[in-house]
């Protein structure tokens, strides 16, 4: 989820000022015509902005689409991350833009908020909803019980602990 990577710079204070964004096809169906391409877009300023991510990505995703091939993966990548307090300015940096930044920053922080809050994705920008026909199909994919912990195995809470049983004994003996 691309506003996933955004937030992700966020907690780690972090900036990029690049985009890579690739597209391939099935290299194993030989029967098909393939097509593997990359592009790297510059970002204007270092950002952790998700709309300006996303803004790249569908810029490079316009310039790389080609019109009859069964496209099978399409990636992006943040290049050149630095830290947000190291982040290098630009010539063209004024009062008005610092200020578009510190509006950009509440809002992108007030998303985070949310998502908290509200559960993951609940806040997204202008994406698809869930159950479109090209949206992640994962129904398939085996439990991650090494990497989340929501998908721990839980003890069945309708087992009920037996109880110890006595044999040869008589109950009555047994009290003191």
């Amino acid at each position: 989820m691309l506003p996933g990577r955004g937030e992700k710079l966020r907690k780690q204070q972090s900036v990029t000022s690049a985009v890579m964004v690739f597209i391939r096809t099935n290299s194993f169906r030989t029967d098909l015509p393939q097509y593997r391409q990359r592009v790297v877009i510059s970002l204007e300023r270092n950002t952790d902005d998700s709309r300006k991510i996303i803004a790249a990505a569908i810029q490079g995703l316009r310039h790389l689409w080609r019109k009859g091939y069964a496209h099978h993966k399409v990636g992006l990548m943040l290049l050149d991350l630095s830290h947000k307090a190291n982040r290098q300015l630009t010539l063209t940096e004024t009062p008005q833009t610092d200020e578009k930044a510190k509006r950009s920053e509440r809002l992108m922080t007030m998303m985070d908020k949310l998502n908290c809050e509200l559960g993951k994705g609940s806040v997204q920008l202008g994406l698809p909803r869930k159950g479109n026909a090209w949206s992640l199909r994962s129904e398939r994919r085996t439990p991650r019980y090494t990497t989340q912990w929501n998908e721990l195995l839980k003890p069945n809470k309708l087992i009920k602990p037996m109880k110890p049983r006595l044999v040869g004994h008589d109950v009555t003996t047994l009290k003191t």
